[in-house]
């Protein structure tokens, strides 16, 4: 558990710096209304264009594998928790991407040793408006679970949400 742990915090820090630029980051295309208070902040053009490079980086990389495949060996993977502190699980999420219309879902891992460790899970988003709508009716709930700026349909190709 110490190595976990460890692992957690040096890895934890390390994706907050690669993240610095798109999670916490304010829109550049917040409009100036009067009633900008009203409405939520989202990620920008900016934002979800460099989400959609870091994601496509990553799909390259060997650090990834499907969400079935990972809910094979992992069915337990915890994602959160909700307000009682009871985990929330992470195959009822890729259940409710896929039968909203996900092309496909994947998660993104870490190795130490001869552990695996949950980082982050990538959306492939369909091109058919229908299911994009019914994925980003989704989005926020995630967002605010992984604590980061909601993003809107700006035409990309994925949705990335990163796990503590």
């Amino acid at each position: 558990m110490k190595i976990k742990t460890a692992f957690k915090n040096v890895f934890g820090t390390l994706l907050a710096c690669l993240l610095v630029v798109g999670c916490a980051k304010k829109s550049d295309d917040s409009s100036n209304t009067a009633d900008e208070s009203d409405t939520p902040e989202v990620a920008g053009k900016k934002m979800t264009k460099e989400t959609d490079e870091m994601v496509e980086e990553i799909l390259k990389g060997t650090d990834k594998m499907e969400a079935a495949d990972w809910l094979k060996r992992y069915p337990q993977s915890a994602i959160g928790e909700n307000e009682e502190g009871q985990d929330l699980l992470l195959a009822p999420v890729v259940a409710s991407l896929k039968q909203a219309g996900a092309k496909r879902v994947v998660i993104e891992h870490a190795t130490l040793g001869q552990a695996q460790f949950l980082v982050a899970m990538i959306v492939v988003l369909p091109a058919e408006p229908p299911a994009r709508q019914k994925l980003f009716a989704l989005e926020p709930k995630l967002s605010e679970l992984c604590q980061q700026t909601p993003v809107i349909d700006r035409g990309q190709k994925y949705l990335y949400y990163s796990f503590d």
